[in-house]
């Protein structure tokens, strides 16, 4: 089974699978932008952005995904598309959020995802993007693979990456901020997370 139908999957069982309110953390879009949202999900992070006062796109390549953010946030647009191969024209957007994302995209896609989200935003366009990290808890709960994945029990890839590898994620931009945050869990082990901002099309900035 390959990705796409793990995901269907998965969102058919459960259209509400991500619950609660999304933290979006500080975000340097300009008022009011038109913001792409790539992985939207069940749409979590889709509505706490439209109530942010941004007009939000959501991207998802999963049918059921996109399906499930159309009920649960309809004053977003929900569009089935990859990150890959995003139906968008050149510079669409004033910024992009890929929340726990990019944690699944394998090594040699990586390259094609930078072109793509070049070619989406508008020049000097942020990209906050938040991924699971290298020893992570779950990084070792899986079936490991030859690409460097780990296949979960419900067949999806995980790619956890070093901060290293976070950083150079995207050859078509700048890494202006990266961090690592550690949560312990009430049931033992430690979640770790990269988040990052990511500026397309223009020299490198301090944003702090």
């Amino acid at each position: 089974m390959d990705q796409e139908e793990c995901w269907d999957r998965l969102y058919a069982s459960d259209g509400r699978r991500w619950r609660g309110v999304a933290s979006l953390g500080d975000l340097p879009f300009p008022e009011g932008g038109r913001i792409l949202e790539v992985g939207c999900g069940n749409g979590k992070t889709a509505a706490a952005l439209c109530a942010a006062g941004y007009r939000v796109t959501a991207v998802d390549f999963s049918a059921e995904a996109v399906e499930a953010c159309r009920r649960y946030v309809p004053e977003a647009e929900c569009v089935k598309g990859s990150l890959l191969d995003l139906p968008f024209p050149d510079g669409s957007f004033d910024g992009a959020v890929l929340h726990h994302v990019m944690e699944h995209i394998p090594p040699e896609d990586l390259p094609a995802a930078s072109r793509e989200l070049a070619r989406v935003l508008a020049p000097g366009s942020f990209a906050s993007v938040r991924s699971f990290a290298a020893g992570d808890l779950r990084s070792g709960t899986g079936e490991p693979s030859e690409n460097g994945s780990v296949i979960r029990g419900n067949g999806i890839a995980y790619f956890y990456r070093s901060e290293e590898g976070f950083s150079r994620m995207f050859p078509d931009a700048e890494a202006v901020s990266v961090r690592l945050t550690e949560e312990p869990t009430r049931f033992g082990g430690t979640r770790r997370r990269l988040e990052g901002m990511f500026r397309f099309g223009c020299t490198k900035v301090d944003i702090g």
